[in-house]
C-alpha cells in the first residue's frame, strides 16, 4: 500500500514539474521561442495597444520591454532568436520604432527581455501606428506556437473628450482637444479625476493653468493659445 501511495505521489510530482515548466509551454523535440509583451500592456494577449496622449509633450518616445521565451531546456551556451518587422502588416514608418533584429538568451536562461521603442509623431495625432513583429526561424531556435509566435503593437496619440468632463467644466469650462492637451502638458498630472480629488485641489489646478495659459499668451503676443475651432482657449466657464 505504502509503495502504491509513494507512486502516485511522485507521478503527480512529475506532472505537477511538467505543467510549470515555463508557464505550460515546453517542447521536448527541438528548441523554440515565443514572444510576450508585458502583462501591463497585452493583457495575455498578442496585441498591445499605447496612447502618448496622457504623456507631457516632452515625452518623445515609450520603451517596451517584451520577453522572448524558449520552449525547451537551458544550455550551457548561449544562442540567438531571431525577429522580423512584417512589412505586409505594419503601417508605422521605420522612423517611429527601433526593433532589434535578433535577441541572445544567455546561457543558463530560459528568457530573455528586450527593448521595443516606439516614438511620438505628429501624425500619430490623426492615425493609429501598427508594428508585427513575428519571430524567425534560426540557427539555435525553430518558431514557437502560432499563437505566441507574433506580438502586434498598436500606438498613437489620439485625445478624446474625458467621459467626466461635466464635472470638470466648473473648473475648466468648455471642452476642446488644444485645451486639454494643453492641461496635460502644463498640470503635471494626467488625469483629473472628480472622484478621487477634492474641491481644492482641482481649484489648485485651476489656478495653475490659467498661470501657465497667461504665461503662454504674454510670450506669444501675436499667437495667443487658440482651439481647434479657432476661439481663444479660457479656462472660464
Amino acid at each position: 500500500m505504502n509503495y502504491i501511495k509513494l507512486s502516485i505521489a511522485l507521478l503527480a510530482t512529475m506532472l505537477l514539474a511538467a505543467a510549470c515548466q515555463n508557464d505550460g509551454f515546453y517542447y521536448q523535440d527541438v528548441p523554440r521561442v515565443r514572444i510576450v509583451g508585458p502583462s501591463s500592456w497585452t493583457l495575455g494577449t498578442d496585441s498591445l495597444q499605447f496612447s502618448f496622449v496622457t504623456y507631457p509633450a516632452d515625452t518623445t518616445q515609450k520603451q517596451l520591454n517584451v520577453t522572448l521565451w524558449v520552449m525547451g531546456n537551458t544550455t550551457e551556451y548561449d544562442r540567438t532568436a531571431k525577429l522580423e518587422v512584417v512589412t505586409g502588416k505594419t503601417t508605422a514608418s521605420a522612423d517611429l520604432y527601433t526593433v532589434p533584429a535578433s535577441v541572445v538568451i544567455p546561457a543558463g536562461a530560459n528568457s530573455a527581455t528586450f527593448p521595443v521603442i516606439l516614438k511620438r509623431a505628429a501624425s500619430l495625432q490623426q492615425t493609429t501606428a501598427r508594428l508585427y513583429i513575428a519571430v524567425q526561424k534560426s540557427a539555435d531556435f525553430e518558431v514557437g506556437i502560432s499563437s505566441q509566435d507574433h506580438l502586434l503593437l498598436k500606438w498613437n496619440d489620439i485625445l478624446s473628450k474625458p467621459s467626466n468632463w461635466t464635472s470638470l467644466q466648473e473648473f475648466f469650462g468648455s471642452y476642446s482637444d488644444v485645451k486639454y492637451r494643453f492641461m496635460i502638458n502644463n498640470a503635471g498630472i494626467s488625469e483629473f479625476d472628480t472622484t478621487t480629488m477634492t474641491w481644492a485641489e482641482l481649484q489648485y489646478y485651476k489656478i495653475k493653468l490659467v498661470n501657465a495659459l497667461n504665461k503662454y499668451n504674454q510670450e506669444h503676443p501675436e499667437a495667443p493659445l487658440t482651439d481647434e475651432t479657432g476661439k481663444l482657449v479660457s479656462f472660464d466657464n
